[in-house]
Parts: structure tokens; C-alpha cells; sequence
């Protein structure tokens, strides 16, 4: 089974600018400059959710979001 994992990173550059990527089987495979952006603090696990899955589908297809590794997922709402 394949595992699909978005975590925050740095671009690599000396700007400072950061994003998500996303993995397929620990193959990077895209970087994104963007966060979520969380309003509601109380309840912050559905946007997370919602844009975990909008990057997965957007890069390897919706056929893969069931394959998204949660427990290996590292978000940071900017």
C-alpha cells in the first residue's frame, strides 16, 4: 500500500520562505508555498484535513487520498 505524507519544510533558499510537500513512498514529489490558514482555533483538525487532501489530490490524484499517512503528517497553519 502506498503512503502519501505532507509535512512542512523550508524551500531551501536563504529567504526564508517555507510551504508543505507532499510525498508519495518517501518520494518527494512537490513543494507548495502555502499553509492553511486557520480562523477557528478551537476546532483546527477539519481545515487541516481539507488541505491535506486538496494538496494530495491536486498532485497525485483523489485516488490517493486514501492512502494519506495522518499519523506522519506535519501541518503548520501560518
Amino acid at each position: 500500500m502506498s503512503k502519501v505524507v505532507v509535512f512542512h519544510s523550508g524551500y531551501g533558499c536563504e529567504t526564508g520562505c517555507c510551504g508543505h510537500i507532499v510525498t508519495l513512498d518517501d518520494d518527494c514529489s512537490k513543494f507548495e508555498f502555502t499553509h492553511p490558514y486557520i480562523e477557528n482555533l478551537a476546532e483546527p483538525g477539519n481545515e487541516i484535513q481539507l488541505f491535506v487532501r486538496e494538496l494530495v489530490a491536486e498532485t497525485f490524484g483523489e485516488e490517493h487520498i486514501k492512502d494519506i499517512d495522518w499519523d506522519n503528517c506535519l501541518v503548520i497553519d501560518d
